[in-house]
């Protein structure tokens, strides 16, 4: 556990907060808010930064901007950071490809098969699995893209990358599902479950933490998990998510959680070979965005609501899935300070010895298959 004085004191924040004690928390947090915010601050100070930011943002938003805080931006884009961050964090490439390494090999060995993609974004995990499989089909000749997502704007994008891979001998069709995951009902899963057919893979890389649910309500992913194993029953499940505790209404825990987790991805960061100010821009922006939702947002709205990998085993377990039978070699090759633990069904990726994110791959006990044999 974090001992250093900044993490102290945000727990004294906290327990003065859980207390309404607002007036008292807020020097102990101001103390905490960096003047000059740049690459040169070190990644303690700058973590301790956005919490405290945060957490004030929460308590007074005003407070915050009165502090006329100092906050270097770099011109680099969005498409140009999002490789940045994957080249100084390795573990969220090589999640991608330990998932669609099971999802290859559950798929080539059918005829016709359907891909439930949770999430799909801009497709570019997808686009990388249909280009693997084009390469090497096995039994594939058909494959449906079932895509969920609640940005209409992802979907397009993700019809445009898909539509636009070169052709090979599998026929791929794209189909649009422009909704959230949580907001379909059992009947409107029961029809996209038929739309799909038998011979299903589901996929859901970083989205189910982001699922919405009352506050301390334990069973909702829970009861997703259920009724996609009920409706669908795929051949294969492949979850990607980050190994955090932030899905508790105790500000504290919430604290310690981001200590250890971002605490360990900016420490990551920083021993990657890219620019400082690209650094900065990642810890800053793209993770400085997920710290801000887990502190600065009210509990009935905020998004980000990571769980250990402990919390989705048992959900899973709940939810009567098992692990996915076959054992894959996945060829991993990550820098010598990260680490890769793997047990059935899922593979735990991590920096010192603590996982980071984690990759799951079950399967439905009444799986639908029609493998080629």
């Amino acid at each position: 556990m974090p001992t250093t004085a900044p993490y102290d004191a945000f727990l004294q924040a906290c327990d003065e907060m859980h207390r309404r004690r607002d007036r008292v928390a807020k020097p102990v947090l101001e103390a905490l808010i960096q003047r000059h915010v740049g690459p040169e601050l070190p990644s303690e100070d700058l973590l301790s930064h956005i919490i405290a930011e945060s957490l004030l943002t929460r308590l007074d938003r005003k407070l915050v901007e009165a502090k006329n805080i100092y906050l270097q931006t770099f011109d680099i884009p969005q498409i140009e950071l999002f490789y940045r961050m994957c080249e100084s964090y390795p573990q969220v490439p090589a999640a991608h490809r330990v998932a669609n390494g099971y999802l290859l090999d559950a798929l080539t060995q059918c005829r016709d098969a359907t891909l439930f993609e949770i999430g799909i974004g801009r497709g570019v995990q997808v686009a990388s699995l249909i280009t693997e499989l084009q390469r090497a089909p096995g039994h594939l000749r058909t494959l449906r893209v079932l895509a969920l997502d609640p940005d209409a704007t992802n979907l397009e994008n993700a019809k445009a990358r898909i539509e636009a891979l070169p052709k090979g001998p599998i026929a791929v069709s794209f189909h649009r599902v422009h909704a959230m995951l949580e907001s379909l009902s059992p009947a409107q899963l029961a029809q996209l479950a038929t739309d799909a057919g038998g011979n299903v893979v589901v996929n859901s890389a970083y989205t189910l933490h982001h699922t919405v649910h009352k506050p301390n309500d334990t069973e909702l992913r829970t009861n997703l998990l259920r009724r996609i194993a009920q409706f669908f029953r795929p051949q294969l499940f492949t979850l990607v998510e980050p190994n955090a505790d932030h899905d508790t209404e105790a500000l504290a825990r919430r604290v310690d959680a981001c200590f250890k987790h971002f605490g360990a991805v900016f420490d990551l960061i920083d021993r990657s070979d890219i620019p400082s100010e690209h650094k900065f821009v990642v810890k800053e922006k793209f993770f400085g965005r997920e710290i801000r939702d887990i502190f600065g947002v009210s509990d009935a709205y905020r998004c980000e609501r990571h769980e250990h990998y402990e919390s989705w085993l048992f959900r899973f377990a709940k939810s009567e899935w098992t692990p996915y039978p076959r054992v894959l070699d996945h060829g991993l090759a990550l820098p010598a300070y990260c680490s890769v633990e793997s047990s059935p069904g899922l593979v735990r990726l991590g920096y010192k010895q603590q996982p980071l994110i984690a990759v799951f791959a079950f399967e439905s006990r009444g799986a639908r298959t029609g493998a080629e044999q």
